[in-house]
């Protein structure tokens, strides 16, 4: 898991959201992000300082046993070098544990993540609840 990972809950009902964001994202996978069931409502992937290569995103639904390489993520997301994803789920996307990756390709055995030339790092944000 990555050592860049913050977690922030706002507590009451005014706003029941929680903020995951990793400053810097790799193919080390993050596994089960909030600990519990929930909703995903908005992600940001940022690749917009120094990134020079295309990444895909992978994000696990249902379960907090994953293995990357091997476990089919639910949602795959591709992003652009030196380009900002944002993506907002006004219903939401359901999780009953939700995991997230960063790798070179879409396909499910990928695990590589290159970062030859890269001088930034890739950033992802969520809000859930």
């Amino acid at each position: 898991m990555s050592s860049n990972l913050k977690i922030a809950k706002f507590a009451g009902s005014v706003l029941p959201y929680t903020i995951v964001n990793d400053s810097s994202i790799t193919n080390d996978p993050i596994i089960d992000v909030t600990g519990s069931a929930g909703t995903l409502y908005d992600l940001n992937l940022d690749l917009s300082s120094g990134i020079n290569h295309d990444y895909y995103l992978k994000i696990w639904l249902q379960t907090a046993s994953i293995t990357l390489g091997t476990t089919p993520p639910d949602v795959i997301i591709k992003a652009a070098q030196d380009q900002i994803i944002r993506l907002n789920y006004p219903s939401g996307l359901y999780f009953s544990a939700l995991s997230v990756a960063l790798v070179d390709s879409s396909a499910d055995s990928s695990t590589a993540m290159t970062t030859t030339n890269n001088s930034g790092t890739v950033k992802l944000t969520m809000t859930v609840s």
